[in-house]
């Protein structure tokens, strides 16, 4: 009422992230007029630099697999995993995922979306908590040339990495040592043979996204790159529309039908980091995008939104390279013949466990001995034969012990000595690790029974393919932080993703999902991809219930 708009659509998104495009594509189908704004120059957001994959139980494609599951048995395991209910995960949010994310999936794929089943990637605490399984809920995206793409190829997120499918990492992780790794190296090889040649090959992230965003282009959705969200217009108490800046000016954005943000989490925000998360924290051990930097969390909170989880992140564990980048070690850390211990020696958490458990474990360890920074302590098989910080086995290149990055000793004391952890400490634990290797069963913390641990292991090591004895000099550490791939705490949303005030009424108008949301898997992590796969299918239950198609 009396507001002067510059343009006017029936759906805006704010941010190109996982939700954007299945989001868009609703709307579209509806017949109505949406549109996509990021502030970057390029769209994909995080997702278009993770591992690509998404994590949704009762799937299609796994049906097609020949892997069985159902609602019961994967909403025991969501509870398992996630806890007594709270604000961010309330038994509607778990019913929700759980039925509409098998739809979302049948949704794209009629659209043009190509799905991999996630084959022998297991759920992460199968062996652990019931409804589990060991044949994987998870899905990735086929390998996609990104020259398909035209001229908007150069608006793609990517990173400068090879051609790997989500599923291949933990098969070259060992390096040719089997035969299914040995395939996997060929396989990736021969992409890069056809990338030399002329082709444009991504896998993961980039697959995911980049098919999407094709998807997205050839149905004529509206994206406009380089224009960032400044603010909501509220009218009557309702969301009606936004303000972003575009080509040096704002423009007034009608939004009839609502708001979508998908606008990322506040992991690069080191001010917002301090002020809600636990020290040491910032945003120099992060992998979240550069531009995950809060604002609309910080906007939308003044119109009155609820938070929660705000500590919570997507923990990873990182090393920190000596150019300054960071290294994922989360597979690397869960091969045999290695550990991670506090400054006191000591053992405090299972290595091949979920990456949230360790960030989380590591965090709580902290509280009563100095754990961060941990170490990664290593006897010389482990660099013989497994690949470390994206390393190939057999050498240590020079800069990392010139830099320090890589300490080495002769013997287990000296190099607690160099890494000022306790020496005496350090030796109890190794020489009773040595013994879980010889048994195959770590009596400590499990590290090996589940499915999961098993997935990064060795499967030429015995009894036990995670357990392999620290005692081949010489010895070797690494130092490993909590690193993230972005945040998990922020808007309090309901079952259609609508957010909510404290009171729990609803802001009429907007919806959110993604990182800057409180995420409905709460404190834990089920399996690969529930970080995506949330994003995704609350952003098509948003587009869903803005047409009024799920009210």
């Amino acid at each position: 009422m009396g507001e002067t708009w510059d343009d006017h659509y029936d759906f805006v998104i704010v941010g190109s992230g996982a939700a954007a495009v299945p989001a868009a594509l609703v709307a579209k189908k509806a017949g109505k007029r949406v549109l996509i704004v990021e502030k970057a120059d390029v769209v994909g957001g995080s997702t278009a630099i993770s591992g690509g994959v998404i994590w949704i139980p009762n799937n299609p494609v796994q049906k097609r697999a020949g892997v069985s599951d159902s609602y019961e048995q994967a909403k025991t395991y969501l509870d398992a995993c996630a806890g007594p209910y709270g604000p961010a995960s309330t038994a509607e949010r778990r019913h929700a995922f759980l039925t509409e994310g098998p739809a979302l999936v049948s949704f794209l794929e009629d659209a043009g979306m190509k799905f991999i089943h996630a084959e022998g990637w297991p759920d992460y605490h199968e062996g652990e908590v019931p409804g589990a399984t060991a044949h994987s809920r998870s899905l990735t995206a086929e390998v996609f040339d990104m020259n398909t793409l035209g001229a908007w190829k150069k608006n793609q997120r990517r990173l400068p990495r090879p051609p790997v499918r989500s599923t291949e990492p933990g098969k070259i992780g060992v390096y040719g040592r089997t035969w299914a790794s040995k395939f996997a190296m060929l396989k990736v090889g021969w992409r890069m043979i056809q990338n030399k040649l002329g082709r444009d090959l991504v896998g993961m992230g980039g697959a995911l996204q980049g098919r999407m965003f094709k998807i997205a282009l050839e149905k004529g959705i509206a994206i406009w790159p380089g224009t960032p969200a400044r603010e909501l217009v509220m009218e009557g108490g309702r969301v009606c529309g936004l303000v972003v800046r575009k080509d040096g000016k704002d423009y007034r954005i009608e939004a009839r039908d609502g708001v979508l943000l998908d606008s990322g989490g506040f992991a690069q925000n080191p001010q917002m980091r301090k002020r809600y998360q636990q020290a040491p924290i910032g945003s120099d051990w992060t992998h979240a995008n550069p531009g995950d930097t809060g604002e609309m969390i910080e906007h939308l909170t003044t119109l009155g939104a609820d938070t929660c989880l705000m500590d919570q992140s997507w923990w990873v564990l990182v090393s920190l390279l000596p150019d300054g980048s960071r290294a994922m070690n989360v597979a690397d850390l869960s091969k045999p013949h290695c550990i991670v211990v506090d400054a006191s020696g000591q053992r405090y958490v299972n290595e091949s466990t979920s990456y949230i458990k360790f960030g989380m474990a590591m965090y709580e360890r902290n509280k009563s001995v100095p754990a961060i920074p941990s170490w990664a302590i290593f006897d010389s098989r482990h660099r013989q034969r497994y690949m470390w910080s994206g390393m190939k086995p057999g050498t240590v290149p020079r800069e990392w012990i010139s830099s320090g990055y890589w300490k080495t000793a002769d013997t287990i004391e000296k190099l607690a000595e160099i890494c000022n952890v306790d020496a005496e400490g350090l030796r109890k634990t190794v020489d009773r690790f040595n013994v879980f290797a010889r048994t195959g069963k770590d009596e400590d913390f499990g590290r090996g029974r589940g499915a999961f641990h098993r997935y990064y292991g060795d499967p030429l090591v015995k009894p036990n393919p995670n357990l392999g004895a620290i005692e081949k000099p010489p010895f070797s550490a690494v130092a490993i932080y909590p690193g993230d791939v972005g945040t998990c705490g922020g808007f309090v949303t309901d079952e259609f993703a609508r957010v909510l005030r404290s009171d729990k009424s609803v802001i009429p108008g907007v919806y959110a999902t993604g990182n800057c949301t409180a995420t409905v898997m709460q404190r834990s992590y089920p399996g690969a991809g529930a970080s995506i796969a949330p994003s995704m299918v609350f952003g098509f239950i948003a587009a869903k219930h803005a047409m009024g198609l799920n009210s």
